[in-house]
């Protein structure tokens, strides 16, 4: 990813700020209206010595982030985020303007927060031997907090499936654009031999994909709703290995929360691998087989 691609959108203040901390190390650029910007370099949290964000900076950060297109990016607006070049979603806050029950647009924006993509080549190295002791890969479950490295985990195990296993077919449902960051059809961050859906829910990534691109293996980021479970539990009823994350603390919280529970339950995956944010990111605390039995 081209660090211009996102410093280019920032007040000027807080580029400056930047060119005195290791770019490139950055996971996390907080823009709050009325307080200074924040980093996050590992688990380290740094204030950045710049004059306090106002409204004006963070509608000219989300104006350049939509290249002065707002129409263009509004879908992704009503959900929260825009996605730019490289994969670097920017989260937003403000007031949400409903109609009809729905979100329809956001306003007066108070913060962004910026999560920066990394690629960390051969990160999954730790945990192959365990998902990948089969003929085929293990249907697997990525657990941990935000800002643990899942998704870089997951663009890993993507690239390893194309190595290890090059006769299978790999579908990434790319959401968020955060996993592959494709733009303009190319990708950004190297997820190995795969194609790529970027955009759209993962209804429409589940339905189409398979029916259209007949994959073996379907990658997806943040299981977050009872519709992305039932999308993957019947993927993986159509003999799909399903490789997902999903936001929890541990295996325990997976067994409790709602839509989860029943795809334990029902072993809908071979493997739990479990992060933690603690010192490192990306740490692994274990992993698991369909029992909760750690391996």
């Amino acid at each position: 990813m081209g660090v211009e691609t996102w410093l280019k959108i920032l007040p000027d203040p807080v580029r400056e700020a930047l060119n005195h901390l290791p770019v490139q190390q950055i996971y996390e650029l907080r823009l709050r209206v009325n307080a200074p910007a924040v980093v996050f370099i590992d688990a380290q949290r740094f204030t950045l010595p710049t004059p306090l964000i106002t409204r004006e900076d963070l509608d000219n950060v989300v104006h350049k982030a939509a290249e002065y297109a707002i129409y263009a990016v509004l879908d992704q607006m009503v959900q929260g985020f825009i996605t730019i070049r490289g994969g670097v979603r920017i989260g937003l806050a403000g007031e949400l303007v409903m109609a009809d029950g729905q979100v329809a647009a956001i306003s007066n924006i108070s913060s962004l927060c910026l999560r920066l993509p990394h690629q960390v080549k051969n990160c999954a190295y730790p945990v192959l031997p365990y998902i990948f002791d089969l003929k085929r890969p293990a249907k697997t479950l990525i657990i941990a907090p935000p800002g643990a490295g899942k998704t870089t985990l997951l663009r890993d195990i993507a690239k390893q499936i194309g190595n290890k296993y090059p006769q299978l077919n790999t579908l990434i449902l790319d959401e968020r654009g955060e996993l592959a960051a494709a733009y303009q059809g190319e990708n950004q961050l190297d997820v190995g031999n795969a194609d790529v859906i970027t955009g759209g829910n993962k209804s429409f990534g589940f339905l189409n994909g398979l029916r259209s691109l007949r994959p073996d293996v379907v990658i997806t980021d943040e299981i977050a709703t009872a519709d992305d479970a039932e999308m993957v539990r019947n993927a993986a009823r159509s003999g799909v290995i399903v490789m997902a994350s999903t936001h929890a603390a541990d295996l325990d919280e997976v067994r409790h929360k709602p839509y989860l529970c029943d795809l334990y339950n029902e072993g809908v995956f071979d493997r739990y691998v479990v992060l933690t944010t603690g010192e490192r990111a990306g740490e692994v605390v274990g992993v698991f087989d369909r029992s909760g039995r750690r391996l």
